[in-house]
């Protein structure tokens, strides 16, 4: 049984990480200090840091919950009725696309620095964590497409489900990168990519490379 005291530092943890998502999404990163976001969860920064140590790790907790989140919307998504491979799959990657561009550019820029800081190591690690959850998601999806008959069941779904979730991860940076890029742009890159993933690329191997 959960003790009052354990349910109160369940509240704080979760207070301060809605706060934290409102203000990286009105304030962006870096407008988004400690303190910023202690005064939005109504704590004080000393709090803040006691729970989570850095503003990384502050938001590193948003993106899990988001994920969390984006796991369970993307799952309630499948429906093979179209019998088209793409567009059964864009519903369930557009949850996670819209997850992540939610965010905004300048957070996702951040959060892409540190996954690749060696620095930080933990975030990495976290996010890496992650990432695997989704092609999993994805691999199980297309193990149930495989079985009616939307891919081709020789087909290793793991490795497949990393090539699926590549395009959104491509996308999302071309995304953070350009801000010309719409959501809707981002949508119609992903639909294309996915075309060309189940339709192949038209080689018939070795011989036909210059």
């Amino acid at each position: 049984m959960t003790s009052r005291r354990e349910q109160k530092k369940h509240e704080t943890f979760d207070s301060i990480v809605s706060a934290a998502a409102r203000s990286f999404r009105d304030n962006g990163y870096h407008g988004s200090t400690i303190e910023v976001i202690a005064a939005e969860a109504g704590v004080s920064a000393s709090t803040v840091y006691n729970y989570f140590g850095t503003k990384n790790a502050v938001l590193l907790a948003v993106v899990t919950r988001d994920t969390e989140h984006a796991l369970v919307d993307a799952g309630e998504t499948i429906d093979l009725s179209s019998g088209d491979p793409v567009e059964v799959l864009m519903p369930l990657i557009m949850v996670y696309a819209d997850a992540m561009m939610a965010l905004g550019r300048d957070v996702l820029k951040e959060l892409f620095r540190a996954g690749f800081d060696p620095a930080e190591s933990a975030v990495m690690a976290d996010l890496v964590s992650l990432d695997e959850r989704s092609i999993l998601q994805i691999s199980q999806v297309f193990t149930l497409m495989q079985g009616h008959g939307m891919a081709s069941d020789t087909v290793d779904s793991g490795s497949a489900a990393v090539l699926i979730y590549s395009v959104v991860a491509v996308a999302t940076l071309m995304f953070v990168s350009m801000p010309e890029m719409t959501a809707r742009d981002v949508e119609t890159m992903i639909r294309s990519q996915l075309r060309l993933v189940f339709r192949g690329l038209g080689g018939q191997g070795p011989a036909q490379l210059p």
